[in-house]
């Protein structure tokens, strides 16, 4: 294993530092992001108790704005191979605050390391989906975080975001009253974390939904009734387009004349 140059972690700390100062500043000037409490026992990012924080995922952009907006005392679990890539792995492994988490294979560790930092007094943000979803319905939520939570009493503050990040543009962010999940002698069965993950997978659909102005929110179907993600391919796409093109409306076939 090559030895790491003591000169050159401190110089990139260093810039670590200036990088995550800079990125914050220009998340909280280009997107401005209007924060609502809908509770009365968080008003302010500045958590009194340390807590478990979720969140829906919608753009690569959520994670840093998660860090930006509940900055002081906060940690995060990030995808493993997302760690490991090497596009990232220079500024991920050099901050402390990120938790690496294996999505693919059967990982323990996360949470013992998460369980650290909440002892430590830091919060730990986690996105239950484990990935991004964009047809604006919410993926399952993984009983992780509910398992951490449970096994050590730490609340669990949900929250809503819009996920809309246009420069000039306001995003919002709807944050709720944190909650416990009971904490019992033993190990916690499969079916009861799974309960308590569905749980709070519609409340931060609520909240998301009132992030995004909604009036009356449509129901969302349990996570084993939830459809697939439907993202039309490149290919696809291009080929309804030279379609369009080739065969304008009214012409493409015996099906469509007559209807203009």
């Amino acid at each position: 294993m090559k030895k790491k140059n003591p000169l050159f972690e401190l110089f990139m700390k260093f810039v670590m530092v200036v990088v995550i100062y800079t990125v914050r500043v220009y998340l909280l000037v280009a997107y401005r992001p209007k924060i609502e409490y809908v509770g009365e026992t968080v008003k302010s990012p500045r958590l009194k108790t340390p807590s478990v924080i979720i969140a829906n995922h919608t753009s690569m952009i959520d994670p840093l704005m998660m860090l930006a907006i509940f900055f002081h005392k906060k940690s995060i679990v990030v995808a493993k191979d997302q760690v490991e890539d090497p596009h990232f792995s220079w500024a991920l492994t050099r901050v402390k605050c990120v938790i690496p988490c294996d999505r693919f294979n059967l990982d323990t560790e996360w949470a013992l390391l998460a369980k650290r930092e909440l002892e430590k007094g830091n919060n730990v943000i986690i996105f239950p989906e484990g990935k991004c979803r964009y047809d604006g319905l919410l993926n399952e939520f993984k009983t992780g975080f509910a398992f951490l939570a449970r096994s050590t009493g730490a609340p669990v503050l949900s929250v809503g975001l819009e996920g809309v990040y246009k420069i000039g543009r306001r995003t919002r962010i709807v944050v709720g009253e944190p909650e416990k999940i009971e904490r019992v002698k033993g190990i916690p069965s499969s079916k009861h974390l799974a309960e308590r993950s569905e749980y709070f997978r519609q409340k931060v659909w609520t909240l998301k939904q009132r992030a995004l102005g909604v009036a009356e929110p449509p129901v969302l179907p349990i996570a084993a009734e939830t459809p697939p993600e439907q993202i039309p391919t490149l290919v696809a796409m291009r080929t309804k387009e030279q379609s369009s093109k080739c065969c304008p409306p009214g012409q493409a076939g015996d099906d469509n004349r007559g209807n203009a």
